[in-house]
């Protein structure tokens, strides 16, 4: 997912429908984990749906 998504883009948590700001990559390799701005720590990304 993480290839999917550029810096700016809104994304909307499954779980609770609250937004956040995708900010970049993290450091691992691994595709599922992100950042984004209203968080300090990664994020799991397959628990995100891309608002369009």
């Amino acid at each position: 997912m993480r290839s999917l998504l550029k810096k700016g883009d809104k994304l909307k948590r499954i779980s609770d429908g609250k937004m956040f700001t995708y900010a970049g990559k993290d450091d691992s390799d691994n595709e599922n984990y992100g950042h984004v701005e209203e968080m300090l720590v990664p994020v799991y990304l397959p628990e995100f749906e891309k608002v369009e």
